[in-house]
């Protein structure tokens, strides 16, 4: 497995488990009608989530490299290159769909750090959505 394929799996894990956590969370206090979309608690909540993210990212990349073979972490060839571009544009169209769903939530009344919120989840969607495409490409040949 070469060291982008591995990046990619390490995005798609470290994101689902830190950001999975953190709006589990935070929606799931949506239904037992306790309010914790905003506050000092969901502040905290989300820091925590993106420390753990960084440092999972740091310690894992770390390992991959050390792991992988000197030929499989040189320069991108034009097939690594192709699968970037290919998988950032899939997530960027994803993300703008998402932005233009984020009316919705308005349109609901939720307002402030609610619809900020829901901006992050967008992103989120969008990262892991070009985690996918990249592990999908990589595993398909190109």
């Amino acid at each position: 497995m070469s060291f982008r394929e591995k990046s990619a799996w390490i995005t798609l894990v470290t994101v689902l488990v830190c950001f999975g956590a953190y709006f589990v969370e935070l929606f799931s206090g949506l239904a037992g009608n306790q309010h914790h979309f905003g506050g000092l608690r969901s502040l905290h909540l989300l820091l925590l989530s993106v420390l753990a993210l960084a440092a999972l990212q740091i310690a894992l990349t770390v390992i991959a490299a050390v792991t992988t073979p000197k030929d499989g972490r040189g320069p991108a060839d034009e097939r690594e290159q192709r699968i970037q571009w290919r998988s950032q544009s899939l997530g960027y169209h994803v993300l703008m769909v998402l932005a233009v769903g984020l009316f919705a939530p308005a349109f609901f009344g939720h307002r402030g750090v609610e619809m900020a919120n829901f901006a992050l989840l967008a992103v989120v969607i969008a990262a892991l959505t070009v985690a996918v495409a990249q592990i999908i490409m990589f595993r398909r040949g190109g």
